[in-house]
């Protein structure tokens, strides 16, 4: 009896050793990892440009961290945590033991939204996955807790800054092929002799973006869940 009583006890010593050691090297081995994927975003001063998003992994107990430069009035905060959810689960890797903090930097202050959640999504996937993302690869697009994709705006912007950046493949959320573009109309008139005014109007175009993007050298495609997203940029059959 008393040696069976021992050798339980030697097995509860090396299985809970063991668990030990296995949760320090899980620790260390997925600690240090860090990613960069580019998102595109509205200039507060109007036009598009291309923001970096990084996503670092860190010893902690769960948190999410959020740090934009320069300090805008970009709320991201729920969208960090929603991407940090998803990206769990797609990596089937839980946040237990880590921390992952996200870094928002941007050109130039930039219009606040919901936006930056489906890169967030990618940065912290590739991060917890130990994956390089594509870096000619950018999508725009709010993340929702199921994966799926949600509308944004400042799309035609955000197409420019694609281009002017060489950015090869614009991802856009399902369903905003289509957009409205303002346009200023100027008209001159002279309601008597030596006197002329100018009456400013505003007219909206119909734009598709797929045909744009054609025409300035970027592939823009539309797509409804993050698990769409990610072939693009880990794949390169689907981005070339």
């Amino acid at each position: 009896m008393r040696w069976f009583v021992l050798t339980l006890i030697v097995v509860y010593v090396l299985a809970f050793l063991g668990g030990f050691l296995l949760g320090a090297w899980y620790v260390v081995e997925l600690s240090g990892r860090k990613t960069m994927v580019y998102a595109a975003a509205v200039k507060s001063e109007g036009g598009g440009a291309l923001v970096r998003i990084y996503a670092e992994v860190r010893p902690g107990d769960g948190r999410v961290l959020l740090s934009v430069e320069p300090k805008t009035e970009l709320d991201t905060q729920t969208s960090a945590e929603i991407a940090a959810y998803v990206a769990q689960k797609l990596a089937g890797t839980p946040l237990v033991f880590h921390d992952l903090v996200f870094t928002i930097r941007a050109p130039t202050v930039i219009v606040g939204g919901p936006s930056a959640g489906a890169a967030m999504t990618v940065a912290a996937y590739a991060a917890l996955t130990n994956k390089t993302p594509r870096t000619d690869v950018v999508v725009t697009g709010e993340i929702l807790p199921d994966g799926s994709i949600g509308p944004v705006g400042g799309l035609m912007e955000k197409l420019e800054a694609c281009a002017e950046n060489g950015i090869r493949v614009f991802l856009i959320p399902k369903g905003e092929r289509y957009v409205r573009v303002p346009q200023v109309v100027r008209k001159r008139y002279s309601p008597a002799p030596g006197i002329v005014v100018v009456r400013t109007e505003t007219r909206y175009t119909t734009v598709d973006l797929v045909e744009e993007g054609r025409k300035r050298g970027v592939t823009v495609v539309e797509v409804s869940h993050i698990r769409d997203v990610l072939p693009y940029f880990f794949s390169q059959e689907q981005a070339s």
